[in-house]
């Protein structure tokens, strides 16, 4: 059993060290979009498929002035895609074009980023028919991968940070109920001082008290014999 997981480990492990050496390494792929395989640019960057698909729209608009939508989802299967039609004047051509993103999710915190795109439906980029917009749509992509890198550190920062101040005030309620026990302790350890100085107490005032019993008794006792002679005497002197 041992030795079977051993193989599978290393038989991933390959493929897991490839994976983390491709993230944020932009490379040509293919995918496939209006019924053919269509040209694209890609890039695995750091970050789940959500956060990944909101920061390049919040790149492409803050650097490109290109404000890509949804709304093509299931076209790319399992693929979410974001698109912008019939831009002018954009750093890949004077002439419109439109601009496709795909997101595939690789794992929960790594994702695919696609970018194609063309004049039109008809004429989409290539690095063979399109070299100079092909490139140009590439530098795009390689100006978005290390601001994606900066931003998915920033994220896991975040979340570090995040972790960090709910272990201290996880840290801080402890120390308090470590606090709360203590002084806790510390009062019931004063209250049964307490108790115990009541009860010496009550055991000296129980022995005073016996001894005064034993007293009462006696003197009661004589006092009773005393009674006694003197109702003798009494009914003595009046039958005479």
């Amino acid at each position: 059993m041992l030795k079977s997981c051993i193989l599978l480990l290393l038989t991933c492990l390959p493929g897991l060290v490839a994976a983390q050496t491709d993230l944020y390494l932009v490379k040509n792929g293919q995918l496939p979009y209006a019924g053919r395989t269509q040209q694209s640019v890609n890039v695995v960057v750091e970050s789940p498929v959500n956060d990944s698909r909101d920061f390049f729209q919040a790149f492409m608009k803050e650097n490109y002035r290109m404000s890509f939508k949804g709304g093509l989802g299931g076209l790319l299967g399992k693929n979410s895609i974001l698109s912008v039609k019939q831009v002018p004047g954009t750093a890949i051509s004077s002439r419109a074009v439109d601009l496709y993103t795909a997101f595939t999710a690789l794992t929960d915190s790594t994702t695919e980023v696609a970018m194609f795109g063309g004049f039109g439906e008809k004429t989409f980029f290539s690095p063979d028919l399109t070299s100079v917009e092909f490139k140009r749509m590439q530098a795009m992509l390689e100006r978005f991968a290390p601001a994606a890198r900066a931003n998915a550190y920033r994220q896991q920062v975040a979340v570090a940070e995040a972790k960090v101040v709910a272990i201290d005030k996880e840290k801080d309620k402890l120390n308090k109920a470590m606090q709360s026990a203590r002084d806790n302790t510390a009062a019931n350890l004063r209250r049964i001082d307490e108790l115990l100085r009541q009860n010496q107490t009550n055991a000296q005032l129980l022995r005073q008290d016996s001894t005064q019993l034993v007293g009462n008794g006696q003197l009661r006792e004589v006092s009773q014999a005393q009674l006694e002679r003197r109702r003798e005497r009494l009914t003595t002197v009046e039958h005479k």
